[in-house]
């Protein structure tokens, strides 16, 4: 069960997200990766993410291991490594398509996911079991709820800023049924809910020697992987 209090900062936050046709929102994010030995390791990287609904987005991801962009444009979704210098593309056509065609076909989620769909964050669309308001905090210099759920597979924790604008600002997850309860964890700043978006921020232009790939995989720190021989 869900209390009214974290219900109404999620279903209020959920429906503003959902009512913005385009955004941009900058992140830092750490996944955490169990070694053989068993220690924990946080793999951080950074990025940034612009959204133009229903059939825009571009996000980019850095990291020290590996840097991934995203691409959705004109019905196509398309993954480029730099550090490969290597592309695949995928036919998609909404937000909700590109988001789910990554996770389905190459088993990776991409950064920000739960932001891109057109019902960003939704509880009705998850395994909740149960959610409470943990309390008011302070985040970058901002009021913000805290909120804090349960799932079957997962935990989550949600920091919502407070006001008219109930942005998230701070979202974990953490897994678990996974030896050692990894965390993935994401940070997001300067939010810009009226972009001026020009057609180059969603269009991909494969750079000199750049090769097409037919397919790829991605590993947990963000390695992309030519897998079609």
């Amino acid at each position: 069960m869900i209390d009214k209090d974290a219900s109404k900062v999620l279903s209020d936050m959920s429906a503003y997200l959902t009512e913005l046709s385009a955004f941009s929102v900058d992140f830092d994010a750490s996944t955490d990766v169990i070694t053989q030995n068993g220690q924990k390791l946080k793999l951080a990287k950074s990025g940034s993410i612009a959204v133009n609904r229903p059939g825009q987005f571009r996000v980019s991801n850095h990291g020290a291991l590996a840097d991934l962009e995203f691409f959705l444009d004109n019905g196509q979704l398309t993954l480029f490594g730099t550090r490969v210098n290597g592309y695949v593309q995928l036919p998609a056509t909404t937000t909700d398509d590109g988001v789910a065609v990554v996770r389905d076909t190459i088993g990776f989620d991409v950064p920000g996911a739960d932001l891109l769909t057109n019902t960003p964050m939704d509880a009705k669309a998850s395994d909740v079991l149960s959610g409470v308001h943990v309390g008011m905090t302070t985040l970058g210099g901002d009021p913000v709820h805290h909120l804090a759920f349960r799932g079957l597979d997962v935990d989550w924790q949600l920091w919502v800023k407070d006001g008219d604008a109930p942005l998230p600002v701070h979202y974990v997850i953490t897994s678990k049924l996974l030896a050692g309860a990894p965390e993935y964890s994401i940070l997001l700043s300067n939010w810009n809910t009226e972009p001026m978006f020009d057609a180059a921020t969603f269009a991909f232009s494969p750079p000199d020697g750049a090769t097409k790939l037919t397919t790829v995989a991605i590993d947990a720190a963000g390695n992309i992987s030519d897998t079609s021989e």
